[in-house]
């Protein structure tokens, strides 16, 4: 059963890096919806659809012709890698563990996933955040649940992650981009 359903419209669908914590079902219908993932640029057209398997980090980029899709999100499959789990709370922790320098850390770790250390403990709060919104929580709520200094602060975020803010998010509002037409 999907977690959450939304539809992408238009041209400006540029996204920067992120990831989900479900896996990601997109079913272009009309054009064609680009992404990077792992370095690779993939193209999906009408007709064809994409699985993104969850914590795997990925960037949308904007279309040159209209583009009309679906993006389904599903409980993590089972076969899937989850990705990286950050089981430390700070970068020197996860360096000392691993027996490397914070920097040389944070290099290998981000040519292994993508993103740096910090980017993606700040996505994976961000992934938190959503789950709790799609639950009911008030953002306020959500904001100190999640680390955030406060709701301004967690809606500057996740706007720049996920192209809306919480606020439309909860409320599954249209807006300009991505559009959440539904939450299960």
């Amino acid at each position: 059963m999907a977690v959450e359903i939304g539809t992408v419209r238009g041209r400006e669908v540029a996204l920067p890096v992120h990831f989900h914590g479900e896996d990601q079902v997109t079913l272009v219908h009309a054009g064609t919806r680009r992404f990077v993932i792992g370095g690779v640029l993939v193209a999906v057209g009408a007709g064809q659809a994409l699985r993104i398997p969850a914590g795997m980090p990925h960037r949308s980029l904007s279309s040159p012709l209209d583009v009309a899709c679906t993006n389904l999100y599903l409980p993590p499959g089972t076969d899937g890698d989850p990705g990286p789990i950050l089981d430390w709370d700070t970068v020197s922790q996860a360096a000392r563990r691993a027996g490397l320098s914070r920097e040389g850390y944070s290099r290998r770790f981000k040519r292994l996933h993508g993103l740096a250390p910090q980017e993606f403990r700040l996505l994976d709060r961000l992934n938190a955040a959503r789950c709790l919104l799609r639950s009911g929580e008030s953002i306020a709520a959500v904001a100190a649940d999640t680390g955030f200094a406060d709701q301004s602060h967690l809606g500057r975020c996740f706007r720049r992650a996920f192209g809306v803010t919480p606020g439309r998010y909860r409320a599954g509002l249209p807006h300009v981009g991505l559009v959440v037409t539904s939450v299960l």
